[in-house]
């Protein structure tokens, strides 16, 4: 049947039948796109070097919601102490590996002057809303993340990279806070085994390469389980310190109770 085409046809129907073929590993690829399944951590937190218990605790959850074309996922950050209390949450979706900000909120309070953000990314418009002062500004890119949630996209772009990554890897995400958009760049710097509650576990260490001359940023991943936060560590020459050191986790509800056994099945 082809041979009975005219030579034009037959280098049509090719191109078409490649670029089918081309489309379809295409979207074989983007369908495995991993990202970090829910998860629930309670952190050891120390801030500004407190000489108190404090506890610290990230979630990931998502929903479906009636008539939404993606889930919406939710990440908290949260640290309390009899003195102080810090929230901080992204309301976000996926869209093609990439977690786009719906919606961002920070309180603290307890410690000094206390602070409240509540930020709404409207896309629609390409604006960030700023809702307790009014003002919006423009949204330059649609990979714009928000303060907290470059954390689980550094989370999935390790994940899709595997299990072994070469030393001196970065990654670079923008950063909406209020009307400022900032660079955040990432190297993973070494690996190291960690020793915790839950047993020891080997994480990469990963700094933020860019950070403000007179402030470290360092994050310890755990690449066995889905680059879950182990410790992190933000150290600043004005004293405004925050740390956090693992003590029980979570992972889509499975209690680890020993990391020597590996990630729950899923």
């Amino acid at each position: 049947w082809v041979r009975s085409l005219s030579k034009q046809a037959r280098v049509a129907l090719m191109i078409a039948l490649s670029l089918t073929i081309a489309m379809q590993h295409a979207a074989g690829e983007q369908a495995r796109l991993l990202h970090p399944q829910p998860f629930k951590v309670i952190y050891q937190a120390d801030y500004k070097g407190l000489p108190i218990s404090a506890t610290g605790i990230r979630e990931l959850s998502w929903q479906n919601l009636e008539g939404a074309e993606a889930p919406l996922y939710t990440l908290t950050s949260s640290a309390l102490s009899i003195f102080a209390k810090f929230t901080e949450q992204s309301d976000f979706v996926m869209i093609d590996g990439t977690a786009r900000p719906q919606f961002y909120r920070y309180d603290r309070t307890g410690l000094g002057r206390n602070k409240r953000i509540r930020l709404n990314f409207d896309w629609d418009q390409n604006q960030v809303n700023d809702l307790d002062s009014g003002e919006h500004w423009p949204l330059a890119d649609a990979q714009i993340s928000d303060r907290l949630l470059y954390q689980f996209q550094l989370q999935t772009d390790l994940l899709n990279q595997g299990a072994d990554i070469a030393l001196g890897t970065q990654h670079r995400y923008q950063i909406q806070d209020q009307d400022t958009l900032k660079d955040y760049i990432f190297s993973v710097k070494a690996k190291v085994t960690l020793e915790t509650p839950l047993g020891l576990v080997e994480t990469y260490e990963i700094v933020r390469s860019n950070d403000q001359e007179k402030r470290a940023t360092t994050l310890w991943l755990a690449p066995a389980f889905e680059y879950m936060l182990v410790r992190f560590e933000q150290t600043s020459s004005d004293g405004e310190n925050f740390s956090l050191a693992i003590e029980k986790a979570y992972l889509n509800e499975t209690p680890i109770t020993d990391f020597s056994a590996g990630a729950p099945s899923s």
